[in-house]
């Protein structure tokens, strides 16, 4: 087991790319501590990480909303109360939003920037502390494709997983105790995926064939795949490895074209 003995915190792990992330952590044998908005969800996703664990005490779910100083300092807290230490970090919470500048108020910006750039910062602030004390100290921020290159109608999350990636190089600069390595998924079949293609206004089994035409693979990730890629930042197979911002995007990234379902999104500007 990769992980065996090791404590693991996954934010937003209710469901989608973290939910996978944790149960994979959890069969490779780490404590596994889940955060997210939403308690009902998060207490099931509990006991199924137990289940697979084996054991209850394996698993723990923290309701807590990552943009909120307060609850980034409760859940490291709680969890250096309860098992003392914390060997691993994930933050997969992260806010959606289309549209391009022109359409987005400035109350936009203070949301989105609060989970996904703010709440990541907030997260790894009060754990470096302890990931400092472990010997497999790892940080592994979720990024995006939408990060590394434009997306139309997709100007605010770009801009924060573009930070994501900044803020994961710097942080593995500033901490060399600490492994810290970044995600940058491509499209990935998940329910927020889904609503996303609701959005453009077109059937979602054309947006899915105009997406997945610009990748080499021709289709979508699946979010086990994605948690396949934390697992190996997270673990020793990654072990000199750090800094780095690791595409899992079908080679979406290397062609180029994955975006013209979005150009007809009518949230893109001149498009109503």
């Amino acid at each position: 087991m990769k992980l065996k003995g090791r404590v693991a915190l996954l934010t937003g792990a209710n469901d989608g790319i973290g939910k996978a992330a944790a149960k994979l952590f959890a069969e490779q044998g780490a404590v596994v501590i889940v955060t997210g908005r939403r308690s009902e969800e998060g207490m099931a996703v509990e006991r199924e990480l137990g289940e697979i664990a084996g054991d209850p005490k394996a698993a723990m779910f923290i309701q807590a909303d990552i943009s909120s100083e307060e609850d980034t300092k409760r859940v490291i807290k709680r969890i250096a109360d309860i098992f003392g230490r914390l060997d691993i970090l994930v933050n997969c919470a992260a806010m959606q939003m289309g549209g391009t500048i022109l359409e987005a108020q400035p109350e936009d910006y203070d949301r989105i920037f609060a989970t996904n750039v703010k709440g990541y910062g907030m997260m790894m602030k009060e754990a470096i502390p302890y990931l400092n004390q472990s010997a497999h100290g790892a940080i592994v921020n979720i990024a995006s494709l939408n990060g590394n290159i434009g997306i139309a109608g997709r100007s605010l999350y770009g801009m924060t997983k573009a930070a994501v990636i900044n803020l994961t190089q710097d942080a593995a600069a500033d901490f060399p105790k600490i492994r810290v390595n970044c995600v940058s998924p491509g499209f990935t079949k998940s329910d927020a995926m889904l609503k996303g293609l609701m959005a453009t206004g077109l059937p979602a089994e054309e947006c899915e064939r105009l997406i997945t035409d610009g990748t080499v693979m021709k289709r979508f990730a699946d979010p086990g795949e994605i948690a396949a890629a934390i697992l190996f930042l997270a673990s020793d197979d990654a072990s000199y490895i750090t800094g780095t911002n690791l595409m899992v995007d079908g080679g979406a990234f290397s062609v180029g074209r994955y975006d013209v379902a979005f150009e007809r999104d009518p949230r893109v500007c001149g498009k109503k």
